[in-house]
């Protein structure tokens, strides 16, 4: 090996490298500081705000474009390199960095899809234990500081929101209003929003909400149960294939060629 196929070799290797670290730094979560934001914006996971920045939870669009350029950079020599001439291999660069930055944030993240998945399922005790400090003659301040305290997780990060703004001396009414677009406590916020001023029971409201959230949890489980079979095949053919072929085409093969060199 020549100095100058080391020269290349160390030059591909350099490459791969950068790829690599722009590829986990595109996976990173956000900094600190800007927890808060991320979390509300998982929290209204779904939506999208156009097609080239994506998804409100999708990573940011700086790494994206960034990963993006550098895919984009590396298909085009490597187009080049298979024997692809520039007028192809360039042109290459800019259309894979735009699939990647497109994809890319259309993609839900692990974390969005855990939280909400745990939002899912607590949303309906939360409902219920709501209702029931509410039935007992708490104050509506008073039961959301009762299920702050009781969850752990998403619904106790968003209920806590309004709490610390209703001890920052925000209105009732203008505190709950800020769930108002939240994926699963809403409806609920809303109908919390209007009573406040009214004045009216929310009991029989938020166990409706209640039954609501329960039977969309029930969905969400049966959508995972259903995606378990999808999910396993993949395991099960890498698990089986190679068996098979060592228990069964192997040693006929095997025999089938001594035979017929033994003749």
């Amino acid at each position: 090996m020549t100095l100058l196929d080391l020269g290349r070799l160390s030059a591909w290797a350099y490459a791969a490298a950068a790829l690599a670290g722009l590829g986990v730094l595109a996976l990173l979560p956000p900094p600190r500081d800007l927890g808060a934001l991320a979390v509300w914006n998982v929290a209204r996971s779904g939506r999208r705000s156009g097609w080239l920045r994506g998804r409100d939870d999708a990573v940011p669009l700086g790494r994206r474009a960034a990963l993006g350029g550098a895919l984009g950079v590396a298909a085009a020599l490597l187009a080049g390199r298979v024997g692809l001439g520039p007028g192809w291999s360039w042109p290459l660069a800019p259309l894979v960095g735009l699939a990647v930055v497109v994809l890319l944030g259309r993609v839900e993240p692990l974390a969005a899809r855990r939280r909400r998945q745990v939002l899912v399922l607590q949303t309906p005790q939360a409902l219920e234990l709501m209702a029931s400090c509410l039935a007992a003659g708490l104050p509506v301040r008073g039961a959301c500081g009762v299920v702050v305290e009781a969850f752990d997780g998403p619904v106790a990060e968003d209920l806590g929101r309004v709490r610390a703004s209703t001890d920052l001396g925000v209105a009732d009414a203008d505190a709950w209003l800020q769930l108002a677009d939240h994926p699963q406590l809403g409806p609920a916020s809303a109908d919390l929003a209007r009573s406040v001023e009214s004045g009216t029971l929310l009991v029989a409201t938020l166990r409706h909400h209640a039954v609501q959230a329960r039977a969309r949890r029930e969905a969400e489980l049966q959508v995972v149960a259903r995606s378990v079979g999808v999910r396993s095949v993949l395991p099960l053919m890498t698990c089986f294939i190679p068996a098979f072929l060592l228990l069964g085409v192997v040693p006929t093969v095997a025999s089938a060629l001594a035979r017929a060199l033994s003749l």
